[in-house]
């Protein structure tokens, strides 16, 4: 068949838009996510246990539900391997969004108040939980740098840390895959341990949710150990996550001070640092949103408004009042939930075995440190 010109530049253009049409698409990543969001949210009002005990509570959030029905899915179905862009897409794109509508939920001012009050605590924690692993490194002849990236990952922010600090101290690429894998296994037993321990030591919703936030390790673990507080839910997940996001801080200090301890010590030998690390991107820009979110929620920006609707709408009609904050707050909530199922559906038990007994020893011992100071500075 003979074509034009203009039908043949159309053609031409539309196979190279083909051709740059990503083989490993999100979208359907992110359909099973969303399918996963709704379904732990159904599972969450079952009206049996263990969804719903007789007292009226849920035990298991719809936040957890999530996330360990994603990673059911991923370790049973070979298939779902193929879900991980969109995966990847929801937890790098979607959960810090999540985190900065959470933030409409909160006074600011309360929101400091509880930072400025556990700021020394996280301080100490990361402070012993990094010392005592490099003892324990020492003690079970391991790799020094495969110690401290394990400390710091332990005493912050999970696998962000051990990213952040890997250049810094010149870490090889198995030390850094080995500490992700043992991090990423003891997060997910703290988040699914943490709520039971809570349950069965009635916990205050208090003491619980700063528990969660200065021990376990990465944030999705955090929130979704937070939210499962049997009791207050919601006092809980909201300070656990202010309290990690006051962890999270603390890590541009604590890899420059690393840095400079690392360089020195060093310099006799003259080897040199090999990744430039920026510091100003240690510090997520996500926790700064959370905190204006915060603020403009606390000087009522995000007023109560009242939408004039039609009669002739089909679906509403008439006056309806909007509160932003709580709209905000509620979206939130289910895009970190959705979130969680993407923790889950990137979570593979096989890949996390490569490190050895002694590497995952010394994360037992790290999380235990953090979990017991973690306790004790909770509890004051």
């Amino acid at each position: 068949m003979d074509l034009s010109r203009k039908e043949r530049s159309f053609e031409v253009q539309f196979r190279k838009k083909l051709a740059m049409w990503p083989k490993g698409s999100s979208w359907l990543g992110i359909g099973v996510c969303i399918a996963l969001t709704l379904a732990a949210a159904y599972m969450n009002t079952l009206p049996f246990p263990p969804f719903s005990l007789r007292s009226g509570q849920h035990p298991f959030s719809a936040v957890l539900l999530a996330l360990l029905l994603g990673m059911i899915l991923r370790n049973v179905i070979p298939a779902s391997a193929q879900w991980k862009p969109g995966a990847d897409t929801v937890i790098k794109k979607w959960l810090p969004v999540g985190i900065v509508l959470l933030g409409a939920g909160l006074d600011f001012y309360d929101l400091v108040r509880v930072a400025a009050q556990v700021m020394i605590g996280a301080v100490i924690l990361v402070a012993v939980v990094i010392l005592l692993s490099r003892v324990l490194t020492r003690w079970l002849n391991l790799n020094e740098k495969m110690g401290l990236l394990i400390g710091i990952g332990t005493a912050i922010c999970g696998s962000s840390a051990i990213l952040a600090a890997a250049p810094v101290i010149n870490a090889r690429e198995e030390d850094i895959a080995y500490s992700i894998g043992v991090i990423n296994l003891l997060g997910v037993v703290a988040m699914l341990l943490f709520p039971v321990m809570g349950s069965l030591f009635a916990m205050d919703a208090d003491v619980y949710g700063i528990w969660c936030g200065l021990s376990i390790h990465a944030m999705p673990q955090v929130i979704a150990a937070g939210f499962a507080h049997p009791g207050n839910g919601q006092t809980a997940g909201e300070l656990a996550t202010i309290v990690k996001l006051v962890r999270i801080s603390l890590l541009g200090p604590t890899v420059f001070v690393l840095g400079v301890w690392f360089a020195y010590r060093q310099r006799q030998e003259s080897i040199h640092i090999g990744q430039p690390v920026r510091y100003s991107k240690l510090v997520p820009g996500f926790v700064v949103l959370f905190l204006g979110m915060a603020l403009l929620r606390t000087l009522g920006f995000l007023p109560e408004v009242t939408v004039h609707l039609s009669e002739r709408m089909v679906f509403v009609a008439g006056d309806q009042r909007i509160d932003l904050a709580r709209l905000f707050s509620q979206t939130g909530k289910w895009v970190i939930t959705c979130a969680m199922a993407a923790v889950g559906m990137s979570t593979e038990f096989a890949a996390m075995k490569a490190g050895g007994v002694r590497t995952l020893a010394l994360g037992v011992l790290a999380a235990m440190i953090a979990a017991l100071l973690g306790l004790g500075i909770a509890s004051l």
